[in-house]
């Protein structure tokens, strides 16, 4: 489904999130590099490139970009030519350290979407987000200048979504309105796939990523250009 005139995808991001039991110190590029994980790589170049005993940061080659806390994974990209080396890079690793103790799993894509004027950005709001329970749940509202009555709008929402599948976990879409200094009206769409691994045991958690990731990403993107086209239909 091909985005219409009146909004426009700028920006997307997707990432995989593991959370358990990791230790920050062994993710070193020369790692990944003995490993066979990444082949080529000039990490020496990456500026941010950090390891410390609680904390890991690693710019990876084509634009992926690693962080590691003593409790999480998080790997990203912002190219959607990468998305699967990601995938990749994941079941690659855990594969290696498939004793690891995980017990949560997010696959995440954030888009960050331009609206063409201010006019479609609040009427956005207004559909997703009525605004009449509020004004009734306001008894100083008719005492209000207009002013200050057009500060009530979206700001955040999230919803909690069913899963299509019989694993544990939700989908979570969630909805964040900005504006720009430079006069641009932005949402920040980002979709949240959960799935809680009841096992703990890092070998479910890689055939889920293998089985789910680009599933994820497609119904991520369904999501999204769903809730936008209705919302902004008939909206010039």
């Amino acid at each position: 489904m091909m985005p219409p005139k009146n909004w426009e995808i700028t920006g997307e991001q997707a990432s995989i999130v593991l959370v358990g039991d990791i230790n920050p110190k062994i993710f070193h590029p020369e790692w990944f590099i003995r490993k066979e994980i990444i082949s080529e790589w000039d990490y020496r170049q990456d500026k941010d490139f950090l390891i410390a005993p609680d904390f890991a940061r690693i710019g990876m080659p084509n634009e992926c970009q690693l962080t590691v806390f003593p409790n999480k994974f998080s790997i990203h990209t912002s190219l959607a030519s990468e998305y699967l080396t990601i995938k990749d890079i994941v079941i690659n690793t855990f594969n290696r350290l498939n004793e690891t103790p995980l017990n949560q799993l997010g696959m995440n894509l954030i888009s960050t979407i331009k609206l063409t004027d201010k006019e479609n950005w609040l009427q956005f709001g207004k559909k997703l987000a009525p605004q009449s329970g509020w004004i009734a749940a306001l008894d100083y509202w008719d005492d209000l200048e207009e002013e200050k009555q057009l500060q009530l709008g979206l700001l955040d929402l999230t919803m909690n979504l069913p899963r299509p599948d019989n694993l544990n976990g939700f989908i979570r879409p969630r909805i964040m309105a900005k504006s720009s200094s430079g006069g641009e009206y932005i949402l920040e769409f980002s979709i949240n796939n959960h799935v809680d691994i009841e096992t703990q045991s890092a070998v479910d958690a890689i055939n889920i990523i293998k089985d789910k990731w680009e599933e994820s990403i497609r119904i991520a993107q369904m999501i999204r250009n769903r809730v936008m086209a209705e919302q902004l239909e008939n909206i010039q």
